[in-house]
């Protein structure tokens, strides 16, 4: 498969909507219950007020898959573990037809530089533990369990800045 990896744009919400309303009405693989409609495309993952970076992969003109990394809230409300200030927080999704082809890898490659560049020194990724090719997708990256929920699976990635030289 032959796909671009760019910036994610506000063009692309109405197929970025479409690919994760796919995602969560197949379920199992996703925590999110409510679909998205371009809006909260727009402000969960395109232009988020924590927002680092989103990217898309286009092959054929069309949205395949999108990563979005955002600044942890270390106010977040949640039942969990609070979250470092500097940590990134990243959701990856893949259209089913095109998962195991390389998008998500690559998005990451992307994903981590602008993580390197905004000073992010961990990411946070939290799997639905039924997400087995979520899970392996995750640790192939390098990425390491380091908080257990009765739903989830908390993995950290070690951002590695560059030493001065």
């Amino acid at each position: 498969m032959t796909f671009i990896i760019r910036p994610a744009r506000a063009e692309d919400a109405p197929a970025m909507a479409y690919l994760i309303n796919e995602i969560i009405q197949h379920g199992g693989t996703t925590a999110h219950k409510s679909l998205f409609d371009t809006d909260r495309i727009m402000s969960d993952f395109i232009r988020p007020h924590a927002a680092i970076s989103c990217f898309v992969a286009v092959a054929d003109e069309r949205v395949v898959g999108f990563q979005a990394l955002e600044w942890a809230d270390p106010n977040w409300p949640g039942e969990d573990k609070k979250i470092p200030a500097d940590w990134g927080i990243i959701a990856t999704y893949v259209h089913r037809s095109c998962q195991g082809t390389g998008v998500g890898r690559t998005l990451f490659k992307h994903t981590e530089v602008a993580a390197k560049s905004a000073g992010v020194t961990s990411i946070d990724a939290t799997i639905r533990k039924e997400n087995a090719g979520g899970l392996r997708y995750y640790s192939s990256l390098g990425f390491q369990n380091y908080r257990e929920g009765s739903e989830t699976i908390s993995k950290q990635f070690l951002v590695r800045q560059a030493l001065p030289a």
